[in-house]
């Protein structure tokens, strides 16, 4: 095994330009934690808001990079389940903490990770976790059921799609909003009604749950979908809101932020066994992995740019 342990990082905040490469300290694992090779690393938008200092919460060594799929190369004390040789895969890094995912080598906390899909690339297995814990957790906190009707505000996005799908395993009557006609023919590949964003005005007060993933006038007219009494979680609360629809029809709403078991330690279990649960899932046909481009982690700025400029239509893993 190679002891090079290459990285991209930003050795400061600011555009993709502060991107660059680099060679970090190889590594080892700890109490209740894996070292692991990097296989992929995925890319969210998460990252580009670190990396520009809009969330100070950057990985202790500036790497970027949330969601990885990597081989188990040795395990720390007081860890079972996992042995070497093993591909998982994890929302495991990039916030304080932890190191981020975009490097060759890396140690990530064992509770945060589970056995990789083994139906699928370790690409595509490395762009699933951030949205598909973050889907799941905002409809455990809707309480979604069999037979309700549930809107979700940009179906067509990375946690709209997981979100989509994984309310239809729950027996909930689904409709999502996409931008455009193909997108709309996604949605409606998961057997889910597809509409406008323009649309959604004209569905008033008629949806037991709702869930935003845009924040902003999304979020908004969520709001005016909720029926009375209705849940709305969002997943991008950070902005001024006008809330008279939540006092008028006693909607209760929740703020969905799945990176805070890692930076607080509290809640990390959940999230691997959620992902074990999801990969026998994927491997079963019953989820379907959103699409996935991969690029070399040289590409790292320009996949920051092509996000940032309204470019980047698909999920991204980098390979090292």
């Amino acid at each position: 095994m190679s002891n090079v342990n290459s990285a991209w990082y930003f050795p400061e905040t600011g555009t993709p330009d502060v991107l660059s490469e680099t060679q970090l300290p190889m590594p080892v694992a700890g109490e209740g934690e894996l070292l692991l090779k990097v296989l992929a690393s995925g890319f969210n938008p998460i990252d580009t808001k670190i990396r520009a200092g809009l969330a100070p919460i950057a990985a202790d060594n500036q790497v970027p990079g949330c969601d990885v799929c990597g081989e188990v190369i040795s395990v720390g004390q007081n860890v079972s389940g996992f042995v070497p040789g093993d591909r998982v895969y994890g929302c495991a890094g990039g916030v304080k903490g932890s190191s981020g995912t975009l490097c060759r080598f890396m140690v990530v906390d064992a509770e945060l990770m589970a056995p990789a899909p083994k139906s699928i690339s370790a690409e595509q297995a490395a762009v699933l976790p951030l949205v598909s814990i973050t889907a799941f957790e905002a409809l455990e906190r809707l309480h979604v059921a069999a037979g309700e009707s549930c809107l979700i505000m940009g179906g067509s996005g990375g946690v709209g799609q997981m979100a989509v799908q994984l309310a239809k395993l729950r027996g909930a009557v689904v409709t999502a909003t996409a931008g455009n006609d193909t997108r709309k023919d996604q949605i409606a590949s998961f057997d889910a009604t597809a509409i406008g964003h323009d649309e959604v005005t004209s569905k008033a007060g008629m949806f037991d749950k709702v869930l935003d993933t845009h924040g902003g006038e999304s979020l908004q007219a969520g709001l005016m979908a909720a029926g009375p009494g209705a849940q709305v979680a969002t997943i991008s609360a950070r902005n001024t809101y006008d809330l008279t629809q939540a006092h008028a029809k006693g909607l209760t709403l929740h703020a969905v932020f799945m990176l805070l078991p890692l930076l607080t330690g509290k809640g990390r279990i959940n999230h691997g066994r959620f992902l074990h649960w999801l990969a026998k899932e994927v491997d079963a046909q019953r989820i379907a992995v959103p699409e996935t481009e991969t690029q070399p982690a040289s590409a790292v700025a320009s996949v920051h740019r092509r996000y940032e400029t309204g470019d980047l239509k698909t999920k991204v893993a980098f390979t090292l």
